[in-house]
């Protein structure tokens, strides 16, 4: 449908006792203020929609008289259309009218303004009058009004752009991505929301079960460092000295013409002392060990500590090596578009295609107009394109950049961590180094009183006459000592630490089977972090190819990485819903969306243009250039009287 307001007429409408205007394809109506510009474009509103110009709905219109209501007097807007070249009038009367009712002995009065419709002088019921025209009343009103579309809440402005573009799944967006086809399989068999719940819930898993783990691992080190350094400890010991006394009687035995008579008395006397002196040796040794225990456990735990340490620095590297590529593709996107930009600046209009390809002849000059304003706004369109996609680029570059900066200090913090760590070890291990294997105890007064003593019975045994009974005892004694010497080793063989080292390491398995689950389902997060960025850039391109000057913002880029919904119409760039916007940018804005909508919607119908004082000659020209239907400029200068022209591009 393709319609145009060629006539208004006015009675007792608010400033207007009768009122007629004609109008023209660009109409500009121009005075000061409160000379009843904007009352022309309420009568507009308020015949068709109900509204005013500023939108409000079932706005007091009837003209008042020195301050009085003009009650007895019918107020009307009469509209002269010319749709799809057919003249229709539209009418809208409200009459005042007074009900009296009694309630409780007092009258009443109650001020009704019911309105009544005609077409074509024809009475119709709202409902015909409103579905005349055979289209969308409400895209009508956001036709003509630059601020009926933007003054909608965000969600409804997103529904309705959104619902100009075909919806693509998460699953054939990720198939058209080559790096989101790990993604793939999992949408076949389950949501977008299924897969993030599913691999968060993993992540929170493995975090809540890692200190658990971790006390589990150190609780088995430490059974296994007891056992090694306590039992085992106190067993060599043993046996060595029992190694010590059997190599003693087979020395005696092969020396046994010396042994004393007295030997049965000598020999244990010699076995009690020997055994003394063992005693004194696991004596002198029990703290030595104890401290050796305690630098090695140290030691082991800052061992696991400076692992630690080392993966925290490879990822912290991944993290600042993934910040360095993202500012070289930035970098990279930054440079196309300056090279983008520069090719399409210098492109010049083709003058070969004002020739018909056929007759050979130039084409008439209205077409050549049409060819090269069409050229014109294809070539700052695509200006305006690489700028928002160069502005993009810088955008994400400095953040990069600052989140880089971050990344690089944490690695340094982490590196200085662990060269403490390292320097801590080596002392530790100094001080392991520095403490004795075995304590040596010959130089003290109680072992040597000992020496004394066995020596003395020894001396006492190579008196001996009977040496065939000292060689049995002899013997004796050493199957004894073989005996306690095959029990020592036998308890040393069920200490053991095998079963212990073995849970250990299934202990240690089920960490790193953790880590990579966890690392598994950050890697797929990540992923869906990507497919969701490609939703959105798709769709953002998607609905602003449908506008010119236009450029919707559909989403924000939050500092944690995740997009957050928006709806922001920018001009070069920036919001045109804000006060601090310029003036001249919101207008153009406005109207481009009008006229987009006009296109989409297949209708053609006028246009209100309030504050048009405010468009530059440019501007003016720009706006009769962007859409393909009737404006109304309603434009303040210092005019006293009200006048109705036919536009030109200066004010």
């Amino acid at each position: 449908m393709r319609a145009t307001l060629k006539r208004v007429v006015l009675e007792n409408f608010m400033c207007y006792a009768h009122a007629d205007f004609d109008f023209y394809a660009i109409t500009k109506i121009t005075a000061k203020n409160g000379k009843g510009k904007s009352t022309i474009a309420t009568a507009y509103l308020w015949c068709l929609f109900n509204c005013d110009y500023e939108l409000k709905d079932n706005p007091v219109v009837r003209r008042e008289i020195d301050g009085v209501s003009a009650d007895d007097m019918d107020t009307s807007v009469e509209l002269t259309l010319d749709v799809d070249g057919k003249e229709i009038t539209m009418k809208k009367v409200q009459k005042r009218t007074y009900e009296e009712v009694i309630k409780d002995g007092v009258v009443i009065t109650t001020v009704k303004d019911p309105n009544s419709y005609y077409i074509n002088s024809v009475p119709k019921t709202l409902k015909a009058f409103n579905e005349y025209l055979d289209v969308n009343m409400n895209i009508f009103k956001m036709c003509s009004n630059i601020n009926v579309f933007l003054t909608q809440k965000p969600k409804e402005m997103r529904e309705y752009l959104f619902s100009l573009v075909k919806k693509t799944t998460d699953l054939d967006m990720a198939k058209s991505k080559s790096k989101l086809a790990e993604l793939v399989p999992l949408l076949e068999k389950y949501t977008y929301e299924e897969i993030r719940a599913m691999k968060n819930k993993i992540k929170k898993d493995v975090d809540d079960n890692a200190e658990k783990l971790k006390g589990q691992i150190e609780e088995k080190e430490r059974d296994i460092q007891l056992k090694q350094a306590i039992e085992v400890s106190d067993l060599e010991l043993k046996k060595n000295s029992l190694k010590v006394q059997i190599a003693d009687c087979v020395a005696k035995q092969t020396d046994n013409d010396k042994l004393m008579a007295e030997y049965d008395k000598a020999s244990s006397d010699v076995l009690d002392l020997k055994f003394k002196q063992g005693d004194l040796l696991r004596k002198a040794n029990e703290e030595n060990v104890k401290a050796r225990r305690n630098l090695e456990l140290q030691i082991s735990n800052l061992n696991y500590v400076i692992k630690d340490s080392k993966q925290s620095i490879s990822n912290a590297e991944n993290v600042v090596q993934f910040d360095k590529d993202k500012i070289a593709e930035y970098q990279k996107t930054l440079e196309d578009s300056r090279t983008e930009w520069k090719v399409e600046k210098e492109r010049e209009f083709d003058e070969n295609s004002l020739i018909c390809p056929y007759c050979k002849q130039e084409y008439p000059e209205e077409k050549k107009e049409k060819l090269k304003a069409d050229f014109k706004a294809h070539k700052e369109t695509e200006l305006s394109r690489i700028t928002d996609k160069g502005n993009t680029a810088k955008k994400m570059l400095d953040e990069i950049k600052g989140l880089l900066v971050e990344a690089e200090q944490e690695l340094a913090d982490r590196k200085q961590k662990l060269e403490k760590h390292l320097v801590d070890l080596a002392d530790l291990e100094k001080q392991l180094a520095e403490l004795p294997q075995e304590i040596d105890v010959s130089a003290t007064e109680e072992y040597k009183a000992l020496e004394q003593k066995i020596a003395e019975k020894e001396e006492a045994m190579h008196k001996a006459n009977d040496i065939s009974a000292v060689k049995a005892e002899l013997k004796s004694q050493e199957t004894a000592l073989r005996q306690q010497l095959a029990e020592c080793e036998s308890q040393i063989a069920k200490s053991d630490t095998a079963a212990d080292e073995q849970r250990l390491e299934e202990l240690k398995q089920t960490r790193i089977d953790s880590e990579q689950n966890k690392a598994n389902a950050e890697k797929i997060l990540d992923l869906l972090d990507e497919l969701d960025k490609a939703k959105n850039e798709a769709l953002t391109e998607a609905v602003n190819s449908h506008f010119g000057l236009v450029k919707w913002q559909l989403f924000e880029y939050a500092k944690n990485g995740n997009y957050k919904s928006c709806c922001i119409p920018t001009v070069d760039g920036k919001s045109i819903l804000t006060t601090m916007s310029n003036k001249g940018n919101r207008i153009l804005g406005g109207v481009d969306i009008c006229s987009s909508i006009q296109k989409i919607s297949g209708i053609s119908v006028p246009i209100v243009l309030d504050d048009s004082e405010s468009l530059s000659t440019d501007n003016q020209k720009k706006v009769s250039e962007m859409v393909d239907s009737q404006l109304i400029m309603l434009i303040v200068n210092d005019s006293e009287k009200l006048e109705i022209a036919e536009g030109q591009y200066e004010v």
